[in-house]
């Protein structure tokens, strides 16, 4: 995974470069993946660039996608929440002297636990459901399972971050009889700003991990705006 780990370390000092900048304030402010107490429920959009990588058979071909990504969820009682997100982007591959088309999916659906620390910072841990997958000339390549989310975020005056790891136990491959089932871990930092009580604008940096998979994100951006109602 060409970069991983630079683009990993990357992610982490902009986000600590944001939480110094930011100030002693505590303010209430949804962050890219889940919302506080006050924000609830949320949606969000942001427009998307990946760069993907693609392995058979020793070969491996890297493209851009650009789409779209939603999240939305709500609180329950005692610290949990529903937070969910749905990625989609597109992109072409050149074959020869053609070149074809593929999108990519990236389905998230997770109860999270958010327990409070001191200073502004808050733990979160959950469970539920992933799916990764791209759609290439009709032909579908995916795997989805179990996947658990582990993260820190921080909250101060109008600003705000997080650091999380996602990790997808990959319970189902298709096609089967061509991939095994194997594990995905994809890091992601993001930041953010409380533009006004309801509106945030966010930004946000992941790339893959864990997996020597058949489809690799190399790296995601993802910049757009969350709603509070």
């Amino acid at each position: 995974m060409k970069n991983k780990y630079y683009i990993a370390t990357l992610s982490a000092t902009v986000l600590t470069c944001a939480m110094a900048h930011a100030g002693d304030t505590l303010a209430t402010a949804p962050t890219a993946s889940s919302p506080t107490a006050g924000f609830s429920p949320y949606l969000g959009v942001s427009g998307v660039y990946n760069e993907l990588t693609a392995g058979l058979g020793g070969d491996s071909i890297t493209e851009d996608t650009t789409g779209f990504k939603l999240v939305g969820g709500f609180e329950l009682s005692h610290g949990f929440s529903v937070d969910g997100s749905f990625e989609k982007t597109y992109g072409s591959v050149a074959l020869g002297g053609d070149s074809a088309d593929f999108s990519f999916t990236d389905t998230r659906l997770i109860v999270n636990y958010t327990h409070e620390l001191e200073q502004g910072f808050s733990l979160v841990g959950g469970l539920g459901y992933g799916y990764l997958g791209v759609d290439f000339e009709g032909i579908t390549i995916s795997t989805e399972g179990l996947m658990a989310e582990a993260g820190i975020k921080y909250q101060s005056g109008q600003f705000f971050g997080g650091l999380q790891y996602n990790h997808l136990f990959s319970m189902h491959t298709v096609p089967s009889a061509l991939l095994e089932n194997e594990d995905i871990g994809l890091i992601e930092a993001y930041v953010g700003y409380q533009i006004n009580e309801n509106v945030a604008a966010t930004l946000s940096v992941e790339t893959q991990v864990v997996g020597d998979s058949l489809l690799e994100k190399d790296l995601g951006v993802a910049l757009g705006l969350l709603y509070s109602f």
